[in-house]
Parts: C-alpha cells; structure tokens; sequence
C-alpha cells in the first residue's frame, strides 16, 4: 500500500472512532512511516490514535507526537 493510501485509511478509521473524529489530528506517512501530530483529549486516545495508525497495512513505524489537552 502506498503513503497516500495508508494516511487516508487512518485517517478514515479516526473517523469512525467516536472519541478520535472531535480531534484535529495530523496523519502523514512517508515511506511506511506515520508521523501523528495534535492534540488528544488523553492519554488513552493518544495511545487509541497510535494503536489504530499501527493496524494499518503497510505501516512500518508510528511517530506519536500528539499532545495531550490540559485541563483548564
């Protein structure tokens, strides 16, 4: 699978997550490997936004820069 179809099949299984789809996340790939960049709502949607780049065919590495909101 190539870097445009890895980014937009992420992209699409954020989408149907409903705790992923509120947030703004950056997806870009570059040969199999998936810079994920943002905001989360927690430290368990970041590691759901992760988890989810890393089930995706083709994928050879997740680079997990989410942030996490802080509470006001």
């Amino acid at each position: 699978m190539g870097d445009a179809a890895i980014t937009t099949s992420i992209k699409a299984d954020y989408l149907k997550d409903p705790d992923l789809s509120v947030l703004k996340i950056d997806v870009d790939t570059k040969d199999g490997v998936v810079t994920l960049q943002g905001l989360a709502a927690d430290d368990a949607a970041k590691t759901r936004a992760e988890r989810i780049a890393q089930g995706v065919k083709g994928v050879k590495e997740v680079k997990n820069y989410l942030v996490t909101k802080k509470p006001v």
